[in-house]
């Protein structure tokens, strides 16, 4: 048996309802209900789970998502955690760019120190 529902009135825009039944038939939407359901749901599942937290969405084209699939059979790495293996190597990867740069920047600096005309030599 399914359990109660509550009916409510929902306003929405043209531009919005047209986007909305773009998606009856999708991911087993009957009706417009049904989309708003799984809306709500996406929605809600997707939110931090400590107020500290932030979610970001990924749109992903075919070839990743059966590369993602592939690696969830194989390995048990869900989309989610495969994205943020991503985020994680990308910001190391920036910080050590930014390392290296500042490195270099002052090497560099030092170089020029060294071979720059001493004020006591100019004339």
């Amino acid at each position: 048996m399914a359990a109660p529902s509550s009916h409510i009135s929902l306003r929405i825009n043209e531009e919005d309802l047209m986007l909305l039944d773009a998606k009856i038939g999708q991911f087993g939407a009957r009706n417009r209900s049904d989309v708003i359901r799984l809306a709500i749901q996406d929605y809600l599942r997707g939110q931090p789970r400590l107020p500290e937290m932030d979610t970001i969405r990924i749109p992903i084209g075919r070839r990743d998502k059966v590369h993602l699939e592939m690696l969830y059979e194989l390995e048990g790495t869900s989309k989610e955690q495969a994205a943020l293996e991503g985020l994680k190597l990308y910001i190391n990867q920036s910080i050590s760019r930014a390392e290296e740069t500042v490195k270099l920047e002052k090497a560099l600096e030092e170089s020029r120190a060294l071979t720059l005309r001493s004020k006591e030599y100019q004339e």
